[in-house]
């Protein structure tokens, strides 16, 4: 992580599974439903901390969501902030080409 190796994400309220490569992250993607989501540490310009990554997908489209990803000192923790911007994909393969260009390599991904 960016400007605090030792800080952690915040313990979210859900069931979280942490994704471990892209091959695991493309077959999540296309199995998801629609009550799912994913949660991938960015490397986005423009971004605090290369941003937060969130993608949903409904019955007929992928979302990406990106924002700030912001560090609480106190907490050592990283939380999301604001900034926001959607995109939006009829689908998967356009989705994916989008994405890949946004991740953070070595991935730090979530399923939710």
């Amino acid at each position: 992580m960016r400007g605090a190796e030792h800080a952690h994400e915040a313990e979210a309220p859900y069931s979280e599974r942490k994704i471990e490569s892209l091959e695991d992250l493309m077959s999540h993607m296309q199995a998801m439903d629609q009550d799912e989501g994913i949660r991938i540490v960015g490397d986005v310009k423009g971004f605090k901390s290369g941003g937060f990554i969130f993608i949903a997908r409904s019955a007929s489209k992928y979302c990406i969501n990106i924002c700030d990803r912001i560090l609480d000192p106190a907490k050592k923790a990283y939380f999301v902030g604001g900034n926001d911007i959607w995109f939006y994909f009829e689908t998967f393969e356009e989705a994916w080409a989008k994405l890949t260009t946004l991740i953070k390599n070595p991935i730090e991904a979530y399923a939710y």
